[in-house]
């Protein structure tokens, strides 16, 4: 530690440091050109070499040597560390391989059941529409380089570059999701319709009234002779004469809408309303079994065989309408069942 005369001041100071500092440089400088004499004396009776080198070439010498060898760890580490990545890369390369591959295989499968759904769903629209329809017609399945999807991978050694291999395993996927966006449409057009179609069926009138092989036809739908008064007539419906108290049921699933019991015309009569516009009366029973309101199904006991209102004699005047048009022949309708 550098102690001052406190009476020094501070331009004296800073010279007394400046010498002291000049004087230890002076010294690593003599110290550095300080030869260090290295003798090196061979076996043989050859001449004995002898190497002076001073502090300063040593040291540099040292100092290259360090340099050098950090350099050389360094270089080899990195090149180890190098070769591990490029091991790891293709590695992971090879397990993407494997992958789409694995994929491929599933598009292929999916592929073969997207087949055979196109011919069910082609099947369905004949049945649906009759002939099949040019606008509900599937294009070939391609992928985005427009080959038909049926092609791709038939040559595996195209398939060595993962690149590729991910390229048309994506394609191929696309075109199977293209393929289903075209068949949904379709399919759910069919089934809509097939849906309303059933719906209507289940709602129609079929059979007869009376049950199978009960009663007999009377009298049909249309002109005829008024069985009462005389003179022409149109019949809205058919007549089945069948026993007092014959059993009589719905012919159709639907809502009691009328169940009235009268001495005129119908006599006791009941009307019922199904889905889609369609309903059914039933005319001249002798006794009612249900009410308005009464929700009932096909089968149902709803009344039994009578001779009330305008009636000749024991049956039942049976009628099919579908909204407010006239009355349809109900002929059609029990030959359904």
């Amino acid at each position: 530690m550098l102690t001052f005369h406190p009476d020094l001041t501070f331009y004296e100071r800073m010279v007394l440091r400046l010498r002291r500092l000049e004087n230890w440089i002076t010294r690593i400088h003599n110290q550095g050109k300080t030869k260090i004499s290295i003798l090196l004396i061979p076996h043989s009776n050859e001449k004995i070499i002898k190497l002076d080198l001073s502090v300063y070439l040593i040291l540099f010498l040292f100092s290259l040597s360090a340099i050098l060898s950090s350099l050389s760890i360094y270089y080899v580490s990195a090149h180890f560390l190098k070769k591990k990545n490029i091991y790891s890369i293709l590695d992971r390369g090879n397990q993407q391989n494997v992958v789409f591959l694995h994929h491929h295989e599933k598009a292929e499968e999916l592929e073969e059941s997207i087949k055979e759904l196109s011919l069910m769903i082609e099947s369905l629209n004949t049945v649906t529409w009759g002939k099949y329809s040019q606008q509900t017609q599937l294009h070939p399945i391609e992928s985005s380089r427009g080959h038909s999807i049926f092609q791709i991978f038939s040559d595996r050694e195209e398939m060595k570059s993962n690149r590729k291999i991910f390229k048309e395993t994506v394609d191929k996927f696309n075109a199977l999701h293209n393929r289903l966006s075209e068949l949904k449409p379709i399919f759910l057009n069919s089934s809509d319709y097939l849906e309303t179609r059933e719906s209507i069926v289940q709602s129609m009138p079929r059979g007869r009234p009376l049950g199978p092989g009960v009663g007999f036809v009377a009298s049909t739908f249309g002109k005829r002779e008024d069985p009462v008064f005389g003179g022409g007539e149109f019949h809205n419906g058919v007549d089945f004469a069948a026993p007092m108290r014959t059993p009589i049921y719905a012919t159709a699933p639907g809502i009691i809408a009328d169940a009235i019991s009268s001495n005129e015309n119908f006599g006791n009569h009941i009307r019922i309303n199904h889905e889609n516009g369609f309903f059914t009366l039933y005319a001249h029973c002798s006794e009612l079994r249900v009410k308005k309101g009464d929700r009932v199904n096909r089968g149902a006991l709803i009344a039994l065989v009578g001779s009330t209102g305008k009636s000749t004699g024991s049956h039942l005047h049976y009628e099919v309408h579908i909204g407010m048009d006239p009355a349809y022949n109900p002929q059609e309708f029990i030959n359904i069942d």
